[in-house]
């Protein structure tokens, strides 16, 4: 061997190991960074050109430095990440909406008792006009009761309205920073440069947008990752389409002026929310569609229900002035679609007391008929429920506590899927923290041993050096 073979060797082996040990600095630097994975520096034997295939010995050089990278687990989280997002929206916003109903829900029970309980009182003196008032006063704070709680519920449904949209401004930011990355990357690797900062970054803005909406991934050859969602394309090598949010007309258990998801194609918008099933937005479409919208509908069917079966019976009887044939509350009309909000006394009833018909004849002192037959209601099973496939008559009361016993149910399953959801993903990221993450004990023994070889090269050169000096020094 060559001395110069000598001193070529010893430099590469200073080189190789600055850089592993740059690497290993890389590492010990960023154990704490959120999303950094690991380097490890590829070292491999470069051989030299040995004149009469004499391989005396051979240099080293860095071939390349790669990430710590698993696909399979990253894949994993993903996926995981999406039911996450997914229960976590469905949980919180259920844990609200059981609040709110829970409370209405209440109130509307003791404004049903009071009603048919002040209207069981005045069929004892029917002639007494202080009790006809209270009738008219319990009737009007029943029918506030219920369009209170039907505010309150539709406007839940509005906020989650609110915050599909901003959960869609928020995705679409997401991805024209991964379709820019994709980008970047493919540059990057073109001209050799490092790209593993932004294969890092790309990593996590995946694990982003899989808590915001579910998707399927695709990586080409190339390495850009390509993103499709509903059975369309979100972003495909450095290209990314836009969703939008669009008020449209009921659709299924989507009521009417709910939001729908598109997605821009070609300039054209194609309709996607069916296909967004999972993430934030899946989970709050949930809680609003199957949630919310079946609390509405169940309470638009008791204010029909007590509406005409009250109005049904005071149409019988008569006023204190003899006249028959008045509702007690507003029409309804002929199905319960927003009997809630049109829930109010009939303008008769509100104008006077006297026209509450309490018996046959209003004229007839002691007459009650239809004072007793309007409290008998109450207890009447007379709503008809379908629940986990089964079908029941519950009275007015039942059917209340029944549609706050579903949100309640719905919310603690949640609840309990949130928690086990939760150790998934963490068990996940560990794993890949274990793989990916920084060791630092482990850091600080690659340190020491890159650090001996690099001395060791040092020296190498050194002697290569005083063995050239030596051969300069006989040959003078």
């Amino acid at each position: 061997m060559a001395v110069n073979d000598i001193l070529e060797i010893g430099r590469q082996g200073l080189t190789s190991n600055r850089q592993a040990l740059q690497t290993t600095a890389g590492n010990i630097a960023n154990a704490n960074t959120p999303g950094y994975t690991r380097r490890r520096a590829v070292v491999e034997t470069n051989n030299l050109a040995i004149p009469q295939g004499a391989s005396l010995g051979s240099g080293v050089e860095v071939k390349r430095v790669m990430r710590i990278h698993d696909q399979f687990i990253s894949k994993q989280i993903i996926d995981e990440s999406q039911s996450f997002g997914g229960v976590k929206a469905k949980s919180e916003n259920l844990h609200r909406v059981e609040i709110v109903a829970q409370r209405d829900a209440d109130n509307v029970t003791k404004l049903v008792d009071k009603f048919f309980g002040d209207l069981r009182e005045l069929s004892v003196s029917p002639e007494t006009a202080a009790l006809r008032n209270v009738v008219q006063s319990s009737g009007t704070a029943l029918s506030g009761g219920v369009r209170n709680m039907f505010s309150d519920l539709e406007g839940m449904k509005q906020d989650l309205d609110y915050r599909i949209e901003d959960s869609v401004t928020q995705v679409n930011g997401l991805t024209r920073e991964l379709a820019s990355l994709n980008k970047n990357i493919m540059q990057g690797s073109g001209r050799k440069d490092t790209v593993l900062e932004l294969e890092d970054r790309r990593d996590s803005l995946m694990r982003e947008i899989a808590q915001k909406i579910n998707f399927q991934t695709h990586i080409d050859d190339l390495g850009q990752i390509s993103v499709v969602t509903g059975g369309c394309v979100l972003v495909q090598g450095d290209q990314s389409n836009d969703l939008f949010s669009v008020r449209t007309a009921a659709d299924g258990e989507k009521g009417p002026g709910s939001l729908d998801i598109f997605i821009k194609n070609h300039g054209e918008g194609r309709k996607i929310t069916s296909g967004i099933t999972d993430g934030e937005l899946g989970g709050m479409m949930h809680v609003r569609d199957k949630v919310i919208n079946p609390a509405i509908d169940h309470l638009d069917k008791i204010a029909y229900h007590i509406a005409n079966e009250v109005n049904s019976i005071h149409r019988d009887g008569e006023g204190m002035d003899g006249t028959s044939g008045r509702n007690f509350f507003k029409e309804m009309g002929d199905n319960s679609q927003g009997a809630a909000f049109r829930f109010d006394l009939h303008d008769s009833i509100k104008n006077s007391h006297e026209n509450i018909a309490v018996g046959l004849s209003g004229n007839s002192p002691g007459s009650n008929e239809i004072a007793l037959r309007i409290a008998n209601i109450q207890n009447e099973k007379g709503l008809a429920t379908s629940h986990l496939g089964t079908h029941e008559n519950y009275t007015i009361n039942e059917s209340l506590n029944s549609l706050i016993g579903r949100i309640g149910v719905e919310t603690q399953r949640e609840g309990n899927m949130l928690s086990h959801q939760q150790d998934v993903v963490q068990q996940l990221e560990n794993y890949r923290q274990s793989i990916e993450g920084v060791n630092l004990e482990e850091e600080a023994v690659n340190m020491i041993q890159y650090q001996t070889v690099f001395n060791a090269s040092a020296k190498a050169m050194k002697v290569g050096e005083e063995l050239f000096n030596t051969i300069l020094s006989l040959k003078n």
